[in-house]
């Protein structure tokens, strides 16, 4: 028997003077590529059942060409999955644009120095 494979990434560990949007974006590549891992693995368990108990021939389905009612349906759950995947990783950019508006709209004060006399001439 194998070990099942974890189907949610550990927690990484924070990063001193890391941005939220590199942190965000750290998370979603290890959860991204856990459940990538996870899927690959029943998917490719699936493929060879099927195979092997004769529902599909070899490279059946790397032969399937889907529909175009299938296509419209996987093209919009492709849309729903990248909308859910990056919206973190968006909300943390936006919030780091928010946070360097603020900074650009009060700007801190700066001390002004006098010219010297020799630069006034």
């Amino acid at each position: 028997m194998t070990t099942p494979l974890p189907t949610t990434p550990k927690g990484l560990a924070t990063i001193p003077g890391q941005r939220l949007v590199d942190a965000q974006t750290m998370s979603m590549i290890v959860a991204l590529a856990s459940q990538q891992t996870v899927m690959r693995a029943r998917i490719d368990a699936c493929e060879r059942l099927l195979v092997e108990n004769a529902v599909l021939a070899p490279g059946a389905i790397d032969a399937f060409v889907p529909d175009a009612a299938a296509q419209a349906e996987r093209d919009l759950l492709r849309q729903q999955s990248m909308t859910k995947i990056f919206r973190a990783l968006h909300e943390a950019g936006e919030a780091d644009l928010a946070a360097l508006s603020d900074t650009n709209a009060n700007p801190a004060s700066e001390p002004h120095s006098e010219p010297h006399s020799e630069d006034a001439a």
